[in-house]
């Protein structure tokens, strides 16, 4: 993880935050697997993704967990909770080692007030996320589940191809909406295919390019763009 200073400057936090939330800033890392935010606990900072990668994703009383998007620095987490809610409302888990900046909700609420570009800037977060929320939940609808799958394998695969979040092809299923007999047929023709392969409970994709027509980047944010957006 670099310094708070490197990430301020990367992503120019100063042109958005004044001298005292830069100063409040707070720097937390996350491991594989590890969860950003638990739905349902308290609500106490607005966090900036500037390292790694996460998924964020809400559980159904079956005990069953619907994928809601993948994050992607650098993007912002918990601004949907800060005016209408105190507890966090899907639970976002890191994916690969992942890093964030930390704000105190009080001093982000007292900020918004008084720093109009600010307030503009949260706005714009919190219509952004509801459009990406209304493309996810009708996305089980209008997308095969072969859409479905390629757009989780390219969102929440690494460099070599490997899939990080999940290795269970129950939990994938759930994740992306689809009975397991669904999804064990697209991958038995993807793995037919030479597009994908499972191994050991270990998922690997082997040619993406082949995926990339199918995904229309249908659990990706909109805001994990690399750099603040003003």
């Amino acid at each position: 993880m670099e310094s708070v200073e490197s990430y301020v400057r990367r992503y120019d936090l100063d042109s958005l935050l004044s001298a005292d939330l830069v100063e409040a800033l707070r720097p937390r890392t996350f491991g594989p697997g590890e969860l950003i935010a638990r739905a349902g606990d308290p609500s106490t900072s607005l966090l900036f993704l500037v390292e790694g990668r996460a998924k964020a994703y809400s559980r159904l009383e079956n005990g069953m967990s619907v994928l809601a998007s993948f994050f992607r620095p650098f993007d912002v987490l918990g601004e949907v909770e800060l005016f209408g809610a105190e507890r966090y409302t899907l639970s976002v888990e890191a994916i690969e080692a992942s890093a964030c900046l930390a704000l105190p909700t009080a001093l982000v609420k007292k900020a918004a007030l008084r720093n109009g570009r600010f307030l503009a800037y949260l706005c714009g977060r919190l219509g952004s996320k509801l459009a990406d929320r209304i493309v996810a939940e009708s996305i089980n609808l209008r997308y095969p589940v072969e859409n479905r799958l390629a757009s989780f394998l390219l969102a929440s695969m690494d460099d070599e191809g490997r899939v990080l979040g999940t290795d269970d092809l129950g939990e994938l299923a759930d994740f992306i909406g689809a009975s397991y007999r669904q999804l064990a047929r697209v991958v038995r023709r993807f793995r037919a295919e030479g597009i994908m392969e499972s191994t050991r409970g270990r998922i690997r994709v082997l040619d993406a390019r082949r995926l990339e027509p199918l995904a229309r980047d249908l659990y990706q944010r909109s805001g994990g763009s690399g750099k603040l957006i003003l």
